[in-house]
């Protein structure tokens, strides 16, 4: 997993991108919507950090579909946030609701470390984990789906949008993820 520190730039630019948009369907709620797009906003520049090929898809007809196209590969950003850093047992999810509408090359996933300040009602964002990615075919075969209502069986949340959940420890690292996307995927 890579850890990158987060920027006030970034968050801003996340929170700007963010304004007046709302999915309904989002697990967080309007929340979601910005904390999707700062795992869309810091993976966007660590692939362009890496040299790969990134054309935006967020604004586009098929935007939700997925969010950017590398190397001729699609790729769909899925992000959580949580309270402590990520470890391996903890999982990525997708949702169902959309899952036979995307069905991107790659869907890679990122955590973002959130700090609580109770006292304020104030959240904010430290640090961005990018945890690593899998095919959509990989999910498909390995992936836990867990329905709405029902308790997770590997943490006990009761999960309020059915979704197939998968373990970091089983995603490509991300080292290796960008090594694939940085050439054409062969089919």
């Amino acid at each position: 997993m890579i850890k990158i520190n987060l920027t006030k730039e970034l968050l801003k630019k996340s929170a700007d991108y963010s304004e007046g948009k709302h999915y309904n369907r989002s697990i967080r709620g309007v929340a979601g919507t910005n904390i999707g797009a700062i795992g869309e906003f810091v993976l966007e520049e660590e692939m362009k950090g890496r040299g790969l090929d990134v054309i935006d898809n967020r604004t586009s007809d098929k935007a939700t579909e997925y969010d950017f196209l590398v190397n001729g590969q699609k790729v769909e950003v899925k992000t959580k946030d949580r309270t402590v850093p990520p470890k391996p047992f903890y999982e990525c999810s997708i949702p169902l609701y959309n899952h036979e509408h995307q069905q991107p090359d790659w869907f890679v996933f990122l955590s973002l470390h959130r700090q609580d300040n109770p006292y304020m009602g104030d959240v904010w964002y430290e640090d961005a984990y990018i945890l690593g990615g899998c095919t959509y075919e990989y999910i498909q075969e390995v992936g836990i789906t867990v329905m709405k209502g029902e308790l997770d069986p590997s943490n006990g949340w009761l999960c309020n949008e059915s979704c197939i959940n998968i373990p970091i420890s089983k995603l490509t690292e991300p080292h290796p993820l960008f090594n694939r996307l940085a050439y054409p995927r062969v089919t």
